[in-house]
């Protein structure tokens, strides 16, 4: 989402639709002409119907977009970037979960204009964060940035009313994930009540922030239990290591023709200290390096870029099945987590920059190399800003500090390029 954005078709067909009572694996990469996707105003309608309601994808999309009937796309192995073989297990030498973003490093503040950006415009009087761009909607990714930002600009009032919404609406499931995907006009409000791992790994860490800057070993010990619930049951071992599903349904290899299906913009790289204090009893050195080996796979075609949406199967990484082919609205937060982590080595975020030194920020066709779609206004230039703060040492554009916008998606991005550019890059404030 850009300023003046709408959700466009990131939202791509999916495998078959899962039975929401029973959480029943996909059988097939064929879409579900009957489910609802989330659509922002103006989006196609048709394209909005081809992912199963019920499958854990929040996907922000920009305005002005054209919408066009999604055609499915099959790609073929020799398509992507060479890389080991899948049949051994790929070892990356990587700084620990422990190093990196955390209470080990200097404390980052929310600037206050942009916390009252994001609370004046987002957040509801009951806690509920607000998708504008997405219908309206609240899904536990939104509440995920919302405690985090409550947390960086050292609001408790407005954290506790976040989190007690939270735990009212959404942490609804028997495995302490959080059903991912609530409707205000729906009734029941829950709509989706599969997980999506981001907002579950989102979640934690703010409760961590929260237990640490407002002294509640309440949100610690909620913290430690959403972590265990995402490390036991949305994650799995494969050849790159211990990966992140996006949910606990769908994603699998006996879920879909091309699973495991991953979305490396779930990998939350300054998470992972904190979840790593929450849980220790989990290996999150192992998730921040099958991370950093997929960013290194997963360098598609003409853009040396990731999908959004990646299929694991097979002897190499490819664009997966069903959804564009394109670097979009999830994949940009990749280089964002990276760059505020120092996840990997800085030809890790070389690609993005290459691509920002010679144009806006874009969504990209992985395989062409081209430009679908700018996707302009402050938000995303923050994380622009970001990436050539980690790089070049260039100072965050001033643009991208004080300039607002006006959308619930590109406004989180802002703030959280800020606060990891205060928290890991100090010469670049």
């Amino acid at each position: 989402m850009s300023a003046r954005v709408s959700v466009t078709a990131i939202v791509a067909s999916f495998s078959a639709l899962l039975a929401i009572s029973a959480g029943a694996a996909l059988l097939n990469d064929k879409p579900s002409l009957k489910a609802a996707a989330p659509c922002e105003p103006g989006e196609d309608a048709k394209v909005a119907g081809l992912v199963p309601r019920n499958i854990a994808l929040r996907q922000p999309m920009a305005s002005a977009e054209s919408a066009s009937p999604f055609v499915e796309t099959t790609f073929e192995p020799q398509h992507a970037a060479a890389v080991t073989p899948v049949s051994k297990s790929i070892e990356v030498a990587a700084a620990g979960a422990t190093s990196g973003s955390g209470s080990d490093v200097a404390k980052a503040d929310l600037p206050a204009p942009l916390w009252a950006n994001f609370r004046d415009n987002f957040i509801a009087d009951e806690g509920r964060v607000i998708d504008d761009g997405n219908g309206k909607i609240s899904h536990s990714e939104g509440q995920g940035y919302g405690l985090l930002l409550a947390a960086f600009a050292d609001d408790p009032v407005t954290f506790r009313r976040l989190w007690n919404w939270t735990v009212t609406e959404l942490l609804i499931r028997d495995d302490g994930l959080a059903a991912w995907r609530w409707e205000p006009d729906a009734d029941p409000h829950i709509t989706d009540p599969n997980n999506a791992t981001d907002g579950d790994i989102l979640i934690a860490w703010a409760l961590m922030e929260g237990a640490t800057r407002f002294n509640e070993p309440e949100y610690r010990k909620a913290a430690g239990d959403i972590a265990s619930a995402v490390y036991e049951n949305a994650t799995e071992d494969s050849a790159y290591g211990r990966i992140i599903l996006p949910g606990v349904h769908g994603f699998r290899v006996d879920d879909r023709r091309d699973g495991p299906v991953v979305n490396l913009s779930y990998w939350v790289f300054p998470a992972f200290p904190a979840l790593a204090k929450a849980a220790p009893q989990y290996d999150w050195d192992a998730l921040r390096n099958s991370g950093i080996a997929l960013m290194r796979a997963t360098r598609f075609g003409k853009s040396d870029l990731p999908s959004d949406w990646i299929s694991l199967s097979g002897e190499k990484p490819r664009p997966a099945n069903g959804f564009p082919p394109t670097f979009a609205y999830n994949a940009i937060r990749i280089p964002l987590y990276a760059a505020w982590a120092q996840a990997g080595d800085r030809s890790d975020l070389a690609p993005y920059q290459a691509h920002w030194e010679r144009a806006q920020p874009s969504t990209v066709d992985v395989m062409s190399g081209r430009a679908v779609q700018p996707l302009g206004g402050p938000g995303y230039a923050a994380v622009a800003g970001l990436v050539a703060c980690a790089l070049k040492d260039a100072p965050f554009p001033s643009s991208a500090r004080s300039s607002l916008p006006d959308l619930y998606y590109p406004s989180a991005l802002q703030a959280l390029s800020v606060v990891a550019a205060q928290e890991a890059y100090s010469g670049c404030r």
